[in-house]
């Protein structure tokens, strides 16, 4: 590691570091804007980590425990940091801090091109476990799904509910728990109003950014219909397309993008045991 390197320093997020939080958002290349300085103060700044060098902030990172299990929800770095090793450095950061609060093994999102990075987190002991893939979603592309199921009702989801939608849907345990409470984020669920108890039909994460469905999930491409044409009554006449993350649902994907839906975004999820990282 050369001189400059060297002086890295990793401390904790504050509520100021909103502004060059927000430029290296931007570095993610993904269609939302940089949350707004309440979000990031209230949502982001407690579960960030920012390294500092000889040009200021050069990488910053969000992530917090959910039990077993840690999730890192950005990692960021400059592009005059890139091939330094820094993202390495950051992610030896996230798993001691991680593993002090009793995480055993950790996920993330990474594109699917973004070869150094996954060589990194590879180099690290994780491995793809899932596939998404995002997509611009006009009311018009709805037509081409089949008509939205009578079959469903949708609920507010609460944190009951959370546990078992993360096992229908094989989602990351504790993630959707974390999400509630948070004004960035409006989750419901699609539930089967004849069956007993709940059965679940799918269900939606409308978060405030983008705006953006993600996670999403549905039973069948019917089912996303009835969600989708619900998401974009609640957005309003003013919002003209849904940024829809797709997780391994190949027959709604082609419908889809079969309708002229724009492919945005394509990411690996990545998990693996987490133990504690050399720099």
């Amino acid at each position: 590691m050369g001189s400059s390197e060297s002086t890295w320093v990793v401390r904790p997020g504050r509520p100021g570091d909103h502004a060059v939080f927000a430029r290296l958002f931007l570095e993610l290349g993904v269609d939302d804007p940089p949350p707004p300085e309440p979000v990031w103060a209230a949502e982001l700044a407690p579960r960030a980590l920012l390294a500092e060098g000889p040009l200021g902030v050069e990488a910053y990172a969000v992530a917090e425990s959910l039990g077993a299990f840690g999730y890192v929800g950005q990692l960021v770095v400059a592009p005059s940091a890139r091939g330094k090793g820094l993202g390495r450095t950051m992610m030896a950061h996230l798993a001691e801090h991680l593993l002090a609060q009793g995480c055993t093994r950790w996920a993330l999102n990474v594109k699917r091109d973004n070869v150094p990075a996954l060589s990194l987190y590879t180099s690290l002991g994780m491995t793809p476990v899932r596939e998404a893939t995002t997509l611009r979603v006009t009311r018009a592309h709805l037509t081409a799904l089949p008509t939205a199921s009578p079959e469903g009702r949708l609920v507010p989801v609460t944190l009951e509910d959370c546990e078992v939608l993360a096992e229908a849907f094989r989602m990351i345990p504790g993630k959707l728990a974390g999400f509630m409470g948070r004004d960035s984020h409006r989750l419901l669920g699609l539930v089967d109003p004849r069956a007993p108890g709940r059965r679940w039909l799918g269900m939606m994460d409308l978060r405030a950014s983008g705006p953006t469905l993600f996670p999403f999930f549905a039973a069948s491409p019917a089912h996303a219909r009835t969600l989708l044409e619900d998401a974009f009554r609640q957005v309003g006449e003013g919002v003209s397309a849904l940024n829809v993350a797709l997780t391994d649902d190949a027959p709604l994907l082609r419908l889809l993008r079969d309708a002229g839906a724009q492919t945005r975004l394509e990411t690996f999820q990545m998990q693996g045991p987490l133990a504690a990282a050399a720099p």
